[in-house]
């Protein structure tokens, strides 16, 4: 290209089915966008609609929602503007790409690499493209060559089809690639050692556009990047948060780095606050043991929420320590956060004494443990029905693996914010959070773990040595043939996971839709 083009990367965050929703969103940036000067507008996949749609996209309503959002969308452009929706063909749907300007589609691209591993299945639903993404377009009254791709089209190294090296032989003059690609951990880094590898001796820009924001268990991270002709970063935008990114596609720009304790809670905050605010809930409600795991979801909660919006809930029985009551106090004060302390002995004492015949003749064990939990579980969730609050569970990941925790106990829940946290990551992101001061009191973070339902009781587990275990077994990775019996404790409990509230992933492996294990299942590998 002889002269400068002026992209402009729309980093945006649409909610799922809301076509009204996105569609304005999407005219508000793009007019934002044409005022700065923007020669092409760029959104993320499947913008229109929102991402991934499963199972909506077998309702023909919703298809023909949104083709009628996009139609709307073209109408009203003038400069060439790319977004993401779902095309049909006949009785075919395809996850697509319209290339829009002067008021109508000019092109369409549909997505030749279709995802159906992890978190993906898109398989399930879609026809595959078969041609690449080539196309002319008019630019300040100039054609230019314009490659496009869809997310997957990019991470062609597992298939046949390599849909980047046949569209370099085409020689662009410019490579668009809009994603709806979740966060995980150095996702980032990731995606760009990906472009800069296959795209070296392209000559051309190469523009990345990732769409931003919660929906269920996924975290979409934006992290939009624009690289040189010569495949030097110069643009990248906002990490979890909205971004409008403007280049020439020639000048470089500062590229803001975080640490990864800073990354992975950005994440859950947002996912935290998307989770809200897309499901129509205001308030959270969370059980404070004083323990590390309801102290880091409460901080989690009250910047996803602010404070005004957290309820804070102790309750002690008579194994609770003096400490971590006043732990609780002393945190809920940091975080200024609405606190009550609710007394359970009394209803613990009212359960054994119900069931004091059925259990004759047996001792005390986890089963009266568990009342406590139970009882818990319940102040929890009469709390969240009577004034509309979601309560959050507090579990962390080698627990959830482990089993480690109680059915309808301290896993009652609308969403478990620390869910693929393991105990380790708990810590270290507690410690980060109070980098500056203490929020978190530190008798919590210094202190031996303990459930508190037994005297003297303490976690039976060394998490430095068994969270990175359990991680492994979660992510598939081979374990040393010692380890074999928390293999069939991460199998047996299955159950107790399918029954679990969602969990925000931030890991590449995280237990929900990423994860199909059978409940039923003797394969200890």
């Amino acid at each position: 290209m002889s002269k400068n083009l002026n992209v402009v990367v729309c980093q945006i965050n649409p909610t799922l089915g809301d076509f009204e929703g996105n569609q304005n969103l999407i005219l508000e940036n793009y007019s934002d966008a044409i005022k700065k000067g923007a020669d092409i507008v760029v959104f993320p996949e499947m913008a229109v609609c929102g991402y991934p749609p499963q199972d909506l996209l077998n309702n023909k309503g919703f298809i023909d929602a949104n083709l009628d959002a996009i139609k709307n969308i073209s109408k009203k452009t003038s400069v060439p503007c790319i977004v993401g929706y779902v095309n049909r063909v006949d009785s075919k749907i395809f996850n697509a790409a319209a290339i829009c300007y002067h008021g109508s589609i000019k092109h369409i691209y549909h997505k030749i690499h279709l995802p159906n591993y992890d978190v993906f299945d898109e398989q399930r639903y879609f026809t595959s493209g078969k041609d690449i993404g080539l196309f002319s377009i008019n630019v300040k009254e100039k054609e230019i060559k314009l490659g496009l791709q869809i997310c997957e089209d990019l991470w062609d190294d597992v298939y046949d089809r390599k849909i980047s090296a046949e569209l370099l032989e085409l020689k662009p003059e410019i490579i668009i690639n809009i994603s709806a690609s979740p966060y995980a951990q150095n996702r980032f880094e990731d995606r760009k050692s990906l472009i800069e590898r296959k795209f070296k001796n392209v000559n051309c820009p190469f523009v990345y556009c990732n769409t931003v924001g919660g929906q269920d268990e996924l975290i979409f991270d934006g992290n939009s990047m624009i690289f040189d002709k010569d495949m030097m970063i110069i643009e990248k935008g906002k990490s979890f948060s909205e971004d409008l990114i403007i280049s020439d596609c020639k000048t470089k720009s500062k590229i803001e780095k975080k640490s990864n304790e800073n990354e992975i809670y950005d994440a859950l905050v947002l996912g935290i606050k998307d989770y809200f605010k897309k499901t129509g809930h205001l308030k959270a409600v969370i059980g404070l043991s004083g323990g590390i795991d309801s102290a880091l979801v409460s901080c989690l909660a009250v910047d996803a929420l602010g404070s005004e919006n957290v309820h804070l809930i102790s309750m002690p029985s008579r194994f609770s320590s003096d400490h971590s009551k006043d732990d609780a106090i002393k945190l809920a004060k940091n975080l200024n956060a609405n606190f009550e302390m609710i007394n359970v002995d009394g209803l613990f004492q009212n359960y054994l004494d119900t069931l004091k015949d059925t259990f004759k003749g047996t001792s005390p064990n986890v089963a009266e443990e568990n009342i406590q939990s139970r009882i818990r579980g319940n102040i929890l969730m009469a709390i969240s029905n009577k004034f509309g609050s979601l309560v959050l569970s507090t579990g962390n990941k080698t627990e959830l693996g482990l089993g480690y925790c109680t059915l309808y106990g301290d896993m009652s829940g609308g969403l478990s914010a620390i869910g693929d946290l393991n105990k380790k990551e708990v810590y270290n992101l507690s410690k980060w959070k109070n980098r500056n001061n203490e929020i978190i009191p530190k008798n919590i973070i210094n202190k031996k773990p303990s459930a508190e339902l037994a005297p003297e009781q303490y976690d039976p587990f060394d998490y430095d040595k068994i969270s990175p275990v359990v991680d492994d077994i979660i992510l598939g990775s081979n374990v040393p043939v010692e380890n074999i019996d928390l293999i069939k404790k991460v199998n047996i409990n299955e159950h107790k996971r399918r029954q679990a509230a969602p969990v925000l992933r931030v890991s590449k492996k995280a237990f929900g839709i990423g994860r199909r294990i059978p409940i039923v299942n003797h394969f200890n590998d």
